[in-house]
């Protein structure tokens, strides 16, 4: 049942999750606001997990963010095994959630004790403290004031640039690079780019950042009228 409801008008969210990690309670913390939804996660007080999506998603999934599957020396994968359970990426996750869900945008939210997450499956719960997770989330979104300075919008679509400024008439990019300029397609946000390179969004958003820097990309509509510009891969590090 509801045990606690209100609006994020007169609540920041972080002190609501405080409120309800000292309550040592169960359950889960819906949050509504603007388009988003999400859904935070506790057992006994402590943070477990949290989310956006409609679906818990699965911890295993989370753990192959960045990563590749385990090889030998000769670079074989016997097995197929992923490394194993990766709790600074679930903090992450959670952090970047209360991120999302704390930008001041009105909404509601509401505590339906009992509820657990599924994100786990069989395997067992990580258990976050509430001061551990509001420090991550701190210093995350610290990160995302830096690339907002540097992106127009950190929600805006970016297209490849199809000429680079000034007298430059090639890039050399690298292979993670290139992977980006070739997921942005034909036109790409930050979160874009986190699922088709299956990425947390901050790290997305800060290669964007990087790239618009560089002058590879520019916000989408925009119109140039340079010559055409040569790209490169360089085939050391690809």
């Amino acid at each position: 049942m509801d045990v606690l409801h209100g609006d994020l008008g007169s609540f920041r969210l972080g002190h609501v999750v405080r409120l309800i990690a000292g309550g040592s309670k169960t359950g889960v913390l819906r949050v509504e606001t603007g388009p988003i939804t999400g859904r935070i996660f506790f057992v006994d007080g402590y943070l477990t997990y949290a989310t956006t999506r409609d679906g818990d998603g699965s911890v295993a999934a989370l753990e192959r963010l960045g990563s590749r599957p385990e090889r030998d020396r000769r670079g074989r994968n016997p097995g197929g095994k992923w490394p194993s359970p990766a709790r600074p990426l679930i903090l992450q996750q959670i952090g970047e959630v209360l991120i999302r869900l704390d930008q001041g945008t009105p909404g509601r939210f509401w505590f339906i004790d009992g509820v657990t997450t599924r994100a786990y499956g069989a395997e067992p719960i990580q258990r976050f403290e509430v001061d551990e997770v509001l420090a991550a989330a701190d210093g995350r979104r610290e990160e995302w004031g830096k690339i907002v300075r540097v992106l127009p919008d950190a929600n805006a679509r970016f297209v490849m640039r199809p000429s680079l400024p000034g007298d430059a008439r090639e890039a050399v990019v690298d292979a993670a690079t290139w992977s980006v300029l070739s997921s942005i397609g034909g036109g790409a946000s930050a979160q874009d780019i986190a699922e088709r390179l299956n990425l947390f969004e901050l790290s997305a958003a800060g290669l964007l950042a990087d790239l618009y820097e560089r002058g590879l990309i520019v916000p989408e509509h925009t119109t140039l009228s340079e010559g055409p510009v040569r790209v490169s891969v360089d085939a050391d590090t690809a």
